[in-house]
Parts: C-alpha cells; sequence; structure tokens
C-alpha cells in the first residue's frame, strides 16, 4: 500500500491551516466543558456566564491595594507623599529584600481563596491567582531573572502534599515567560507555626531557616530573583530567605504576594 505524502512545499500551508483550527477547536472544548459543568463563582460557587472567575459580590468583597503604597515593603499609605513614598517601618528597619507588592489586603475574598488553594486543594484556582500576581508584579517582572517559591520544610510539606506558593510560582513562569526554579532555596530547618509569635520571636524562629548549597551559586551570582509567596504576615519570613539569597550572591531580591497584613496607617 503507498503513504500519500503532500506535495513539496505543502506541509507548511498544512500547518498554517492547523494553527487557524487550533482556537476554534479549544473555543469548541470550553463549550463543551462549561455545558457539562457550569461556570461558577470561584468563591461562593454562583453560577456565572464564564469559568475562572468571581462574582460580582466577591469581587467587591477584595481590598485590592493601589496607590499610594510604600516604595519598599508595598504597604498601603494614608496619603501621598510622592512616588518615593516610604513607610515608618522601611526606614526604622530596612528589610533585606528591595521591593514588595502585594495584590491585596488579607481579608475577605482574597483570605476565603487562599484558603480554598492553601487547605481545600483547589489547585484551580492558580490560573486567576497567577494573573493577578502578573498585573500585581507588573514592574517587578521586567527586571527578575528568575522566579522563586518560598519554600516549605520537608515534613510539613509532605503533610500538605503540595506548596501552594510553588503552584503560584509555577504557572506564573508560564504566563510571565520567565524561568522558575523549585530546588535553588531549601528550607532545612524546621521551624514553629508564625502564627502567634511576635517580629523578634519570628525572626528568632526563622534564624538558618533557609539555606542555599554551593553548585546553586554561580546561577545566582549577581542576579535579580523575584520571591513568590501566598501571604505575607510581618515579612520575616521573606526576609530571611531574601538574605540568604543576597549572601548567595543576588544582586537585587524582590517579593511578590497575593496579601498582605503587614499594614501600616503611618509614614
Amino acid at each position: 500500500m503507498k503513504h500519500i505524502l503532500p506535495a513539496k512545499g505543502a506541509l507548511p500551508g498544512i500547518l498554517n491551516q492547523l494553527s487557524q483550527i487550533k482556537p476554534y477547536l479549544r473555543s469548541t472544548i470550553t463549550s463543551l466543558g462549561d455545558f457539562i459543568l457550569p461556570p461558577v463563582c470561584l468563591n461562593c460557587l454562583e453560577p456565572l456566564a464564564a469559568s475562572n472567575s468571581l462574582c460580582a459580590d466577591c469581587w467587591q468583597n477584595i481590598s485590592f491595594i493601589s496607590t499610594p503604597y510604600c516604595q519598599i515593603t508595598g504597604q498601603p499609605l494614608p496619603y501621598d507623599c510622592g512616588p518615593e513614598a516610604l513607610s515608618l517601618s522601611a526606614i526604622a528597619a530596612p528589610p533585606h529584600y528591595d521591593k514588595a507588592r502585594s495584590t491585596a489586603l488579607y481579608k475577605g475574598t482574597m483570605r476565603s481563596l487562599i484558603h480554598k488553594l492553601k487547605y481545600q486543594d483547589k489547585h484551580e484556582l492558580t490560573t486567576l491567582l497567577a494573573r493577578w500576581l502578573l498585573t500585581t508584579g507588573h514592574e517587578l517582572l521586567p527586571e527578575c531573572d528568575m522566579l522563586i517559591p518560598i519554600p516549605l520544610y520537608r515534613w510539613r510539606l509532605w503533610q500538605r502534599r503540595f506548596n501552594q506558593s510553588a503552584l503560584l510560582a509555577a504557572r506564573l513562569s508560564q504566563l510571565s515567560g520567565k524561568p522558575c526554579n523549585h530546588t535553588i532555596l531549601t528550607r532545612p530547618k524546621k521551624t514553629r507555626q508564625q502564627v502567634g509569635l511576635n517580629e523578634k520571636q519570628r525572626k528568632n524562629n526563622l534564624q538558618g531557616a533557609f539555606k542555599i548549597d554551593r553548585h546553586h551559586l554561580p546561577y545566582l551570582e549577581g542576579k535579580t530573583i523575584l520571591l513568590i509567596d501566598d501571604v505575607i504576615t510581618t515579612g520575616a519570613t521573606a526576609n530571611a530567605a531574601a538574605s540568604a539569597l543576597k549572601k548567595a550572591g543576588c544582586n537585587q531580591v524582590y517579593l511578590l504576594s497575593l496579601a498582605s497584613v503587614v499594614i501600616s496607617p503611618t509614614i
């Protein structure tokens, strides 16, 4: 039996036709999926017209962070003092990271979504949440060389089965085109839960918590790293991670998170 091959020069045309068909196939599959499983709000499960979104009520219950905010910590400021305004906390105790940005305050719908991702295995949330990170990090992403998620201690990772920051970093890497590394920064030290600890206790708890093996040092020398986390509380965890990266030779370390509870009402 003879195989019929496309004529010489026809293959590029066939591939071009297939590439044009792809969007229609994707649209058809999406429509079929929405028919079988109608889209609902990712937070409250209210029926929606489109998937991977929130209803109006849940959207309104998100306190997105916008200007004015501290140029280092990203904390909202009570009034605008210019493009280089800093919070008192950033002036009194400058962090090891160079800039931090968070999408919203850690309350309302944002808190609910993070809890669903973190404790209820709702991994389908990562697409929406990573898109928010992409928007929030618009000034940081172009400058960074690599995304690194804040790691979990190995037994904590085993208990939870996944690292929510790693999921977000991987999806953000796909959206932004920036490389992501999950192995350079490790957390070999078992630390207490940060919840309930004051700032000094958090710092002591995280002393020596992060490690970078020697063979990774050439990949970090002079680089700008963007740390990815779900929530910034006092910033002690990110500060310890940034300190380890700076000691390893990084030029700058930025921090990007979904939510923040490190809110300073003063400047």
